[in-house]
């Protein structure tokens, strides 16, 4: 059975591009019997709250019927897109053949942990799904439904199908494949099927979907795998187990299970007798993670309809790595590097940042704002009657640069990026209107270490970010001599710790055992603090098992403390 895996890029809500890329793809595929969309392909994942507009669901139903009305007899069309039966909505996989819808299976697993919030808008369905062709059986499901050992992926295998073909929207995170690669061949061996696992491309505000689609046989061999961070299209041929070797089994479980319902089409599909290869699939490392960060500039700018981009760049680490992922995802012809000195910058700080801008080919516009900094000082000092120089000294430096960052945005239609990192986002140490702003923050769910490690992986093909970059102690450069590690752990301490607080968890015991009570306390007080500041910030793709976003809900107004005794003996 040729089965074509459409690993598309959709943008939520635009129905008519939607609709032009799945009618691309159906072109292209046009020797396939069975042609595969990722979930909720019509109107884009995570449509969210446009599901509650009327308009936008019409608009979406009259394009699946303009994109059913193209599918020919001999291809079966399944495509993800909202289902309205009366007040109910439903996360559905279309299945299309011969110019007509001829039925859906809903998704039952509904996830709501995480980015997820599918119960706000969904209803879930009650059964797994079997699409019935002329010869032989295949099973259907959405995402989730796909994962769990008693559930519609289960059900459906039961029948005694031979293939599973399973839409899915799943967000990257990094070093997730492997996993998701492992759990296909488990469930594949274990409910005895080939599984077809067309997932999702493209950057959705903070979601970033990897793609990666792939292709297990039941013996858990893998035959196909797409590429990450691509749109990508293409055949697999899968063995066939025909209709007079199933139609029995099939008969007798469909009268057992209840939880089943079958679909059926006149469609034929091919036997296949060619023989399965192993396929290698790309490591999930960190020249991943770069490429998807890349990705994710890339699409939220184009998406966005930006011109290019804006980077304010210190001669620092952070704003070197994200200045170069910005060049590699547009060229340096859509990136402008600023550099804003004031008396606290050392010469080294701009011989860097300029030796970074020749290296990516951009222009470096030098715009002094010590001056700026200094009316500032004599307006305030005179009308405050203060004179020492504090932290709001140091902060009034960052707020001038963003003013004149978003100046020149207005100016040329340039989205502004921050520079700001998961681990001073977690301690709040970065200025709220100053380095925090930006209209995207592509690292701001990449800690420090991370940071070091992606500059060096780039360096590592050529090298562009300057090697005293990567060698000089971090500084934040807004008083003399100043230096992260003033005020902050070493980042090879906190950004362990950080992963085990915000990612795992870890109550408090067991960190203070790990880390010591006194750092603990200094960093969960940091992190908590500066929660105000984190609901403020710009967008930023989520690379991680958990962001400071949709997967992180805390309350800012908390007075929780996880150190306080609760009667331990």
């Amino acid at each position: 059975m040729k089965i074509g895996l459409a690993q598309i890029n959709p943008k939520v809500g635009d129905f008519n591009g939607n609709k032009q890329k799945i009618l691309h793809a159906l072109d292209a595929l046009n020797e396939a019997e069975i042609v595969v969309f990722p979930e909720l392909a019509l109107t884009g994942y995570p449509p969210e709250d446009l599901l509650f507009n009327r308009d936008f669901l019409q608009q979406s139903q009259q394009a699946l019927r303009e994109i059913a009305r193209s599918v020919p007899r001999n291809q079966v069309v399944i495509l993800g897109a909202p289902e309205k039966e009366g007040t109910d909505l439903y996360n559905s996989a279309f299945l299309i053949n011969g110019g007509e819808i001829v039925g859906s299976h809903r998704k039952v697993l509904l996830p709501n942990y995480d980015v997820f919030d599918e119960m706000r808008y969904f209803k879930a369905g009650t059964t797994g799904t079997v699409l019935k062709f002329a010869n032989t059986s295949v099973g259907v499901v959405v995402c989730e439904d796909l994962w769990h050992p008693d559930g519609p992926a289960q059900w459906a295998a039961a029948t005694g199908l031979s293939t599973l073909i399973s839409i899915n929207a799943s967000p990257y995170e990094h070093k997730k494949l492997n996993n998701r690669l492992s759990l296909l061949k488990h469930l594949a061996k274990s409910f005895n099927v080939n599984i077809v696992y067309v997932n999702m491309v493209g950057g959705q505000d903070e979601l970033l979907f990897d793609g990666a689609s792939l292709v297990v046989l039941n013996n858990g061999d893998l035959i196909c795998s797409l590429p990450f961070f691509e749109e990508s299209l293409c055949v697999a041929d899968l063995p066939v187990t025909l209709k007079e070797n199933v139609t029995a089994v099939l008969s007798s479980k469909l009268e057992e299970e209840t939880k089943v319902k079958t679909i059926s089409t006149d469609a034929v599909v091919s036997d296949s007798t060619q023989v399965a290869q192993n396929v290698m699939i790309p490591e999930d490392d960190i020249a991943n993670l770069y490429k998807g960060l890349v990705f994710a500039i890339s699409d939220y700018v184009r998406k966005q309809g930006f011109k290019g981009v804006i980077v304010p760049v210190s001669g620092g680490i952070d704003s070197a790595l994200v200045a170069t992922l910005s060049v590699d995802a547009l060229g340096p012809d859509k990136v402008k590097l600023i550099y804003l000195p004031t008396r606290f910058n050392r010469p080294e700080s701009f011989e860097d940042a300029n030796l970074l801008a020749t290296n990516l080919g951009c222009t470096l516009s030098v715009i002094e704002i010590d001056h700026i900094l200094q009316t500032y000082e004599q307006v305030l000092r005179e009308k405050l009657q203060k004179q020492t120089f504090d932290v709001a000294d140091e902060n009034l430096q960052a707020r001038i640069r963003a003013n004149i960052a978003f100046y020149l945005s207005n100016m040329t239609g340039y989205l502004v990026m921050s520079c700001s990192n998961k681990s001073e986002s977690a301690v709040g140490y970065g200025t709220i209107y100053g380095d925090m702003a930006g209209g995207f923050a592509p690292i701001r769910d990449v800690f420090k270490t991370q940071v070091y490690e992606l500059a060096r992986y780039r360096n590592s093909m050529k090298p562009v970010i300057p090697e005293r970059t990567l060698m000089r102690e971090p500084s934040a450069e807004l008083n003399v001599n100043q230096k992260d590690q003033d005020v902050l752990p070493p980042y090879e301490v906190l950004d362990p710790l950080l992963e085990d607080y915000v990612v795992d968890n870890l109550p408090f015991a067991e960190l203070a055992r790990k880390y010591g009570e006194e750092i603990i306390n200094k960093v969960l007080r940091m992190v908590k603090s500066s929660e105000f500041k984190r609901k403020q910030t710009p967008v930023a793709p989520k690379v991680s098992r958990r962001n400071f976003g949709k997967g992180w809900r805390m309350p800012i107004v908390n007075g929780f403390n996880p150190d306080r005794d609760t009667g331990r003996e």
